[in-house]
């Protein structure tokens, strides 16, 4: 076996036919001259172009938003701070409202315009058969008259609690029949009775100052023309009953006078307006009228001289400008006088002179009223109507020239808010509401 030379195994020209057909080598090409990047004529080389660079922008859009589990811890967090923000705002308004109670209108930053109906509280029932109702200037103190029972006028206090009862003195329970009860600005009570067609005045206390007979004459202004000697206040009594009126002079002594001519009125309603004046509805037999007192003359400590000029409107009947038993007068703010109409079932409106503009609260629906007795307005013009027999508290907006009806409150039942022949309503300044629920035996007190 020979051995084969190594170098017999590299290819010749001879030996491998594919080095016949390999072009020759040639130099490689030079590459072609740069292109200036600026070309100027008339000067001289110019600087190459510099090499652009070029390299891969890497993709960030991961970056862009937060992994899930980011997103919603954060959507979290924001829950928990809106949280927390509204629960700081109800402790807020709920330590507010312990330390200064006040309507939910004065708590909130609630529109004007919004109206919703009050809510019932609760209710007190010392009394019977409750018919009118009126505040103290300070809010503290309620008055309520009784249509049964002693038929006393009774104090209480703003969570019901009995303060003292009164009445006039030397009547009994068969010879009075209060009604309609109002404060003025001085604490002063006046109560309407309609067995001895008198107003009867008391102070804040309940005790007895004096009574206006007439539209221009005082119990006090009786004994002293008659006498010569200014009485003390309250040292006097009258009981369209009896034949003498009695009194106590100066001295202590105590004298009798003949009781006065048989008066020509009956007054019914009353009410003070923010200028003080006093404001009585008369329902004498076919003289159904307004009458409305100087407030200097009312205000004056002493009656002895009592000559007040009294304007009166309105006459008995149907048509306009007519009334059947005007319970209630008030004046709203623009100085129109607002009457409930009780039989004729309506509301009638009067210029600040005395003249007649419209009446309201007629026909069908939640508007309509039935046999209107008490009115309050609050200080948003809102007039509160007590419908005795429709068992309900209807509210009318009376802040511009065309009032408009809102809503109404109460049910006729015996339960909570509800009502069994309401009769008078007395508001406070901070929006509560005192409403004598008559067949019930009770005041009902209710709140915005």
């Amino acid at each position: 076996m020979t051995s084969e030379d190594p170098r017999s195994l590299t290819p010749t020209p001879e030996t491998d036919p594919r080095a016949s057909e390999a072009p020759e080598p040639t130099a490689p090409a030079a590459p072609p001259p740069p292109e200036p990047f600026l070309r100027v004529e008339g000067v001289g080389p110019q600087a190459p172009a510099p090499e652009v660079l070029s390299f891969a922008v890497p993709d960030l859009s991961a970056l862009a938003e937060p992994p899930a589990d980011e997103t919603r811890r954060r959507k979290l967090l924001a829950v928990l701070a809106v949280l927390l923000v509204a629960l700081c705002g109800v402790v807020y308004l709920f330590v507010r409202y312990l330390n200064r109670p006040e309507p939910l209108p004065e708590l909130l930053p609630v529109p004007v315009e919004v109206n919703y109906p009050p809510h019932f509280v609760f209710a007190f029932y010392d009394v019977n058969a409750p018919l009118g109702v009126a505040l103290s200037p300070d809010g503290k103190r309620v008055y309520v008259t009784e249509s049964e029972g002693d038929r006393l006028i009774k104090m209480f206090d703003t969570q019901g609690n009995l303060i003292r009862a009164f009445a006039p003195p030397r009547t009994t329970a068969a010879e009075r029949a209060p009604v309609y009860i109002a404060v003025d600005a001085r604490g002063r009570v006046f109560v309407s009775d309609r067995l001895q067609h008198a107003i009867f005045v008391f102070d804040a206390e309940g005790n007895y100052l004096d009574a206006i007979l007439g539209p221009d004459l005082t119990l006090s202004e009786y004994i002293a023309k008659h006498t010569g000697q200014t009485p003390d206040p309250g040292a006097f009594a009258y009981d369209i009953f009896e034949p003498e009126v009695h009194y106590r002079t100066p001295d202590g002594d105590e004298r009798t006078l003949p009781r006065p001519d048989a008066p020509t009125w009956a007054p019914l309603g009353v009410s003070f307006d923010p200028s003080g004046r006093l404001i009585v509805t008369d329902v004498a037999r076919e003289q159904h009228r307004v009458l409305v007192f100087p407030a200097e003359v009312i205000a004056a400590d002493d009656w002895t001289d009592f000559e007040p000029e009294v304007f009166a409107f309105g006459a008995f009947g149907e048509g306009e400008g007519q009334f059947q038993f005007p319970n209630k007068a008030v004046v709203d703010a623009l100085g129109r006088f607002i009457v409930s109409d009780g039989n004729n079932g309506r509301l009638s409106v009067w210029s600040p002179e005395g003249e007649w503009l419209f009446v309201t609260g007629t026909g069908g629906g939640g508007a309509g009223l039935n046999l209107p007795r008490g009115l309050a307005l609050d200080e948003r013009q809102r007039l509160h109507v007590v419908d005795a027999v429709g068992q309900v508290v209807r509210v009318y907006d009376f802040a511009s020239e065309e009032p408009a009806f809102l809503f109404t409150f109460g049910t006729m039942g015996s339960l909570k808010g509800q009502f069994n022949y309401p009769n008078d309503i007395a508001i406070d300044a901070t929006g509560r509401l005192y409403i004598t629920d008559r067949a019930n035996d009770r005041v009902q007190v209710w709140s915005y």
